[in-house]
């Protein structure tokens, strides 16, 4: 058994003795820097963002109105990646008219199912770690808009979701208690994290290619998921740009991911500014240039360009970037750029 696997196991262990009562502080003497940051790594929150938007228990029905018992938690969850809470197996792949799209995931005594789901990553038998996206959260079964629904059973009874939560909340408590600032290096950055991370350096590929800042940071989050896809953490794959054929007979790094088609190659790169390096002498070629010849200024037009120029086949890519570009005010940043 690998120092991965047992801290798994370790980890599942406290959470099944925190759920029946007890506490981790017997177990949690050790301040050593692998332990803790390991120990954190073991526990992840299902959705970036928690919202609750239906709790565990009764609850008036939204299709009879009549009060009825609700199995699971409901969380907001917008058509955005699904990530596992803790290490384990796939237990379970499947549809039916009430969870829709499901994936049970297998964690010791406890079975999570993921429910409602548009799409699937997984495989029953799959090895998951804690944080691994497995789904992508939708509007199938019985759903009144897109969410995820979660259904715990400890022991094939059922479990208020709720607790779970509170104890991946306790188990982030401790280990940034016990790290410090390493821990908070490791919580996945918020939106406005993001953008400041990366607004200096698209105001000055604006500069150098006379592509809108915003346009720049709104695609870099909308294809990352604000940095949290699988290609951007692997492969520092911020636009999702797929690797052509020359891309890969030249020998360049490439991984494959489900997209459109299955095991579609995506490019890889060594660090996020190659990543827009490439995405701005993309979108500055003579293919792009004929459909985004526009100011740096004139985002709206210029995500219409893109689009009709081929870069994205989403009806609603548009209107997902001026959304981002809207909601964090990420024009000022052209504005600004062009000034420099």
């Amino acid at each position: 058994m690998n120092y991965k696997r047992f801290l798994s196991v370790l980890c599942t262990a406290v959470l099944c003795m925190t759920a029946s009562g007890f506490t981790s502080d017997s177990l949690s003497v050790e301040k050593d820097k692998e332990y803790w940051i390991n120990r954190y790594s073991s526990v992840s929150y299902p959705v970036k963002t928690l919202k609750v938007s239906s709790t565990f228990g009764v609850r008036k029905d939204l299709f009879t109105k009549k009060k009825a018992s609700h199995n699971g938690l409901d969380l907001k969850a917008n058509y955005e990646n699904v990530y596992s809470m803790f290490d384990g197996i796939v237990e379970k792949v499947g549809s039916d008219k009430r969870s829709g799209n499901y994936v049970m995931m297998r964690y010791g005594a406890f079975t999570v199912s993921y429910c409602h789901l548009s799409r699937k990553y997984v495989n029953v038998g799959d090895t998951v770690w804690a944080g691994d996206a497995i789904a992508v959260s939708g509007n199938t079964g019985r759903s009144t808009g897109p969410h995820l629904h979660l259904t715990v059973r400890k022991n094939g009874q059922l479990y208020n979701p709720h607790t779970l939560l509170l104890y991946i909340k306790k188990v982030k408590k401790e280990c940034i208690a016990a790290l410090g600032g390493e821990a908070a290096a490791m919580e996945p950055w918020s939106c406005s994290d993001f953008i400041s991370r990366y607004a200096a350096m698209a105001m000055d590929h604006q500069k150098r290619y006379g592509i809108p800042a915003s346009v720049t940071l709104a695609q870099m989050a909308l294809e990352s998921d604000w940095g949290q896809s699988e290609l951007a953490i692997n492969g520092k794959n911020y636009f999702g740009i797929k690797a052509t054929r020359k891309w890969v007979a030249d020998g360049k790094p490439f991984s494959e991911h489900d997209d459109e088609k299955r095991n579609e190659k995506f490019c890889n790169y060594a660090s996020v500014e190659e990543s827009m390096e490439h995405h701005s002498k993309l979108l500055t070629s003579k293919h792009y240039q004929r459909y985004c010849a526009f100011p740096a200024t004139d985002y709206q037009n210029w995500l219409r360009g893109l689009i009709k120029a081929g870069y994205a086949s989403g009806k609603g890519y548009v209107a997902s970037c001026e959304k981002i570009i809207r909601q964090y005010n990420l024009h000022k940043y052209d504005i600004i750029g062009n000034k420099l």
